[in-house]
């Protein structure tokens, strides 16, 4: 340092700043060597964080590297719509098995948070880091404790009439003291706005233990809208019980959101021969063995030299008889005649409109000549007959009819399932409706043609062309080969069930624009309009915490099952036992550990405009439920609904529920609503152990 030199003060600010310097490169030192007792970097690149680590997706990180309570996902994943994947997913798991019980029990007092003011379980880290949690209720004492008592939440969907006298409101309050919800935001009367809270009062300030929220017209002549219910006794893990759809007699409505919709429907082809509904009888009713009807008479029936039934010790004793619909007179416009007995039941056929038919003239098959069906061996059974062989139902199965004992006609009738258990109903089919039913149809300037080989009934319900429906689905449901309104056949047994096709070319493009088409989503599910509002009310000042991530609503086809025009045959009966093997089957209708979602438009997330979502919240996905192999992990005690579709068969779209084990049920019912959210990559907690009764905090 030649030729440098120091004076008085400047000497000793020299000094001075050469050993604060060395000092703050011990300090720094120190620091660092600090950090690195505390963060080692592996080879992906990821920091293995010890006990100081506040980071959430550390605490299921720890437990996978442990081995114990959690696992590495290694499957297929994409859980970010703009990022690509940056970081291991780690979960919760247990084995299905006494030992995955015990683990389970521990897990309840590891995954528990509070955020936001609400109690929250941690279902697995994301693929950027973030942290997916599943709703667990309201916070009581900063815990989130199973005793926690129940609150307000959705109910259920309905129909209400809302007049222009009520209040209505943009918001509202609820009044936990007094369990009573009240207006709030902007409060107005004379028009009912959708979109709008109501206590069906007609004052501003009126408080009221259900609220309505007034979200779809239904019939503006009659003021009646659909409306979502808010109420309290919800169970203390989920904001109340929710349908997914409002309607579920589609296939479109396995979506968390759809847009063109192909109904289901029905048709009865059937007729009851002899009354099912079981009959106490007392001794106050008059009865005889013979009736006669008098058409000039008011259209009556009348017994002849009646009897008052003076013991019911023996109801055998009244097979044979008929008896009145009434205890006061002899005279009425309905008969029964008893067909049977099945000990304290009496079952009766009614007579109506002059009927005095207490048996049948049935055929064994039948010839045709100018329009009209002759018997071949026609045997005459009675009612009572009936009854005593219904063991053995394929007695009378597939016998032919004519009507009043004849054994000619021009209409002819089709014995077809002559047993219902614990019932006693004989149904058939008639001449009047002989259908085409072909392979094919083309589809032209709005009519349809059935084209390739064609089925009418009798080839459908002989006993050896029962399989006929696999190929043949096409119907007009009408006789001839042309019509504006094409019906699908999805079974053709005591009622005709099939799906209604209108401007569309065939099953397959009616498919296809309820699952799969660009603009699939466009109108919300019942239980996305419920998150949606739950989210405003209780989450929205917290959005900046939240990630965005995909929620998956897969409805990848797994198989056609009945939906398919070359196979699927399902036969249904009248006492609903449906062939469920061939309902048309979604990718999630068993276990599915797959975490990635195939299609776009099943991608729901904040930046996908094909799949958009309104806030970063929805619902839990099967595969993630799956992943942990002990549904235990996240059971609340209540089923509760997941995003992911399971089946549509003849009568209704169904759902997945919580219960791993096969639970399933239409999307019309009423389950369990747990919201689904994800913390940012970094999240801290600031205090806590993960228990029930000790839960992360995040600040």
């Amino acid at each position: 340092m030649s030729g440098f030199k120091l004076k008085g003060n400047n000497k000793i600010r020299f000094f001075m700043t050469v050993f604060l310097s060395l000092l703050g490169t011990t300090l720094l030192t120190i620091s660092v060597g600090f950090s690195a007792l505390n963060k080692n970097l592996n080879i992906a690149g990821d920091i293995d964080y010890e006990d100081s680590s506040k980071l959430l997706y550390d605490v299921l990180k720890k437990e996978a590297q442990l081995g114990t309570y959690a696992k590495e996902y290694t499957g297929n994943h994409h859980d970010s719509f703009t990022e690509e994947p940056t970081k291991n997913i780690y979960h919760w798991y247990a084995p299905n098995s006494t030992a995955g019980n015990t683990l389970v029990n521990q897990i309840l007092d590891k995954n528990n948070v509070v955020f936001a003011d609400h109690c929250w379980q941690m279902i697995r880290t994301t693929d950027t880091g973030g942290v997916k949690m599943i709703y667990n209720g309201e916070v009581e004492n900063n815990k989130c404790l199973s005793t926690r008592s129940n609150h307000a939440g959705f109910k259920f969907a309905t129909s209400q009439k809302f007049l222009n006298t009520y209040y209505y409101g943009t918001d509202y309050n609820f009044d936990k003291t007094n369990n009573t919800f009240s207006l709030a935001g902007t409060i107005s009367t004379g028009t009912v706005n959708l979109g709008q809270y109501t206590c069906m009062g007609t004052s501003p300030t009126s408080t009221c233990s259900k609220l309505y929220y007034v979200y779809e017209l239904g019939s503006l002549q009659y003021s009646v809208y659909y409306a979502l219910t808010i109420e309290t006794g919800s169970n203390y893990s989920q904001f109340g019980s929710m349908p997914i759809n409002r309607d579920g007699r589609s296939p479109a409505y396995v979506g968390y959101m759809y847009n063109s919709v192909f109904l289901l429907k029905s048709k009865s082809n059937q007729f009851i021969i002899a009354n099912s509904t079981p009959w106490t009888i007392n001794s106050t009713y008059y009865y005889s063995d013979t009736i006669d009807y008098d058409v000039s008479n008011s259209n009556e029936y009348t017994l002849i030299n009646p009897n008052r039934i003076s013991t019911l010790s023996d109801y055998n004793d009244l097979i044979g008889k008929y008896f009145l619909n009434t205890t006061t007179n002899t005279h009425s416009t309905i008969a029964r005649y008893i067909v049977g007995v099945d000990g304290d039941r009496v079952y009766y056929r009614e007579l109506t409109e002059g009927d005095l038919v207490t048996s049948l003239t049935v055929g064994d098959s039948y010839t045709i000549t100018n329009g009209i069906y002759t018997l071949i061996n026609p045997t005459n059974i009675s009612f009572e007959d009936w009854f005593n062989n219904i063991d053995d139902y394929s007695t009378y199965n597939k016998k032919y009819v004519c009507d009043n004992n004849n054994i000619s006609c021009n209409t002819l009738k089709h014995i077809n399932n002559t047993w219902v258990p614990t019932q006693y109903n004989y149904y058939y089919f008639d001449s009047n409706s002989e259908y085409s039913y072909s392979e094919d149809v083309n589809y032209n300037n709005g009519i349809y043609t059935l084209t390739g080989d064609k089925k009418n009934i009798w080839d459908i319900y002989d006993s050896t062309n029962q399989d006929i429906i696999s190929t043949h689905h096409y119907t007009c449901l009408e006789n001839g080969t042309t019509c504006t309104t094409l019906a699908y056949m999805l079974s053709t047994d005591v009622y005709l069930s099939y799906i209604q096709l209108d401007n569309v070319s065939d099953i397959s493009t009616a498919l296809d624009l309820m699952l799969n088409a660009n603009d699939v989503n466009t109108i919300d599910s019942t239980i996305k309009l419920a998150e949606e509002l739950w989210y405003k009310k209780y989450m929205i000042d917290y959005s900046s915490e939240l990630e965005d991530t995909i929620f998956c609503n897969d409805r990848s086809i797994k198989s056609l099952g009945v939906f398919d025009p070359d196979g699927g045959k399902l036969i249904s009966n009248y006492n609903n036992n449906l062939n469920y093997n061939n309902n048309l089957e979604f990718k999630n209708y068993v276990s599915n550990n797959d975490l990635d979602c195939s299609k776009i438009t099943d991608k729901f997330s904040l930046y996908n405009e094909k799949a958009k979502l309104k806030y970063p919240v929805a619902l839990l996905s099967f595969p993630e439920m799956s992943i942990m192999s002990n549904k235990n992990i996240l059971n609340v005690g209540n089923p509760y609904w997941l995003i992911s579709p399971r089946s549509c068969d003849t009568d209704y779209a169904r759902g997945n529920l919580s219960s791993l084990g096969g639970t399933i049920a239409s999307v019309t019912v009423t389950e369990g609503f747990r919201p689904v959210v994800s913390l940012k990559p970094g999240t801290e907690y600031a205090s806590g152990t993960g228990s029930k009764d000790n839960p992360y905090i995040v600040e």
